[in-house]
């Protein structure tokens, strides 16, 4: 019986058969590799179409103010929210209260001293969720201090573009921030609401 063309003299078919399967399983694995890791995105946080703002207690005047300067960059899957990872950086000096001597003074040494401590930033360590709703446990550095944060977030998530949504309440002391007045006592509490928008870079 003549041997198959391209088969080595020795070798059965079966033999033959096994090599082939074992070459289309490690195709088909690169494939599924190379489509898995085509299904990550990367999305750049849009500054002008986001917000970031906050509300701080006093007893004259109580603070709703924001930050105009922030970049962020969230890598994900759109089919898998557990994927994310999370940067993003406030510029310190970007607050803005509406009154420009308040504003001068929170950017003082008695607040955030933005001189020293220029950046807020936030880097994600964990996300838990499906759907629409998320939990984003992560390390904010405010003031020079770190500490770790768990933030729920509501978010609209495609291949093209990323909304997310939602707000929590930090303690100022926490973060080195401990600057009391006795005419205008101010509270530690401050709640932090985001509304960040990012598109696929």
């Amino acid at each position: 019986m003549s041997r198959a063309r391209g088969i080595p003299a020795g070798t059965s078919i079966r033999a033959h058969r096994a090599v082939l399967a074992l070459l289309l399983l490690g195709l088909a694995v690169t494939t599924w590799s190379g489509t898995a890791r085509a299904g990550v995105v990367r999305f750049r946080v849009q500054p002008e179409a986001s917000e970031i703002t906050f509300k701080a207690t006093s007893r004259l005047m109580s603070a709703d103010g924001r930050f105009h300067r922030l970049a962020g960059l969230v890598v994900a899957d759109p089919m898998d929210l557990t994927t994310a990872t999370i940067t993003l950086s406030i510029e310190a000096a970007s607050i803005d209260t509406g009154i420009g001597m308040r504003d001068n003074h929170l950017r003082s040494e008695d607040f955030f001293d933005v001189r020293r401590f220029p950046t807020i930033t936030f880097e994600s360590v964990r996300v838990e969720g499906a759907g629409r709703r998320a939990t984003v446990a992560g390390r904010l550095t405010l003031h020079g201090i770190t500490r770790a944060i768990t933030i729920p977030v509501d978010v609209e998530l495609t291949s093209v573009a990323l909304v997310a949504t939602g707000e929590f309440v930090i303690n100022r002391q926490d973060y080195g921030l401990t600057y009391r007045s006795f005419l205008n006592p101010i509270g530690n509490e401050v709640r932090v609401a985001f509304t960040v928008r990012a598109d696929a870079a």
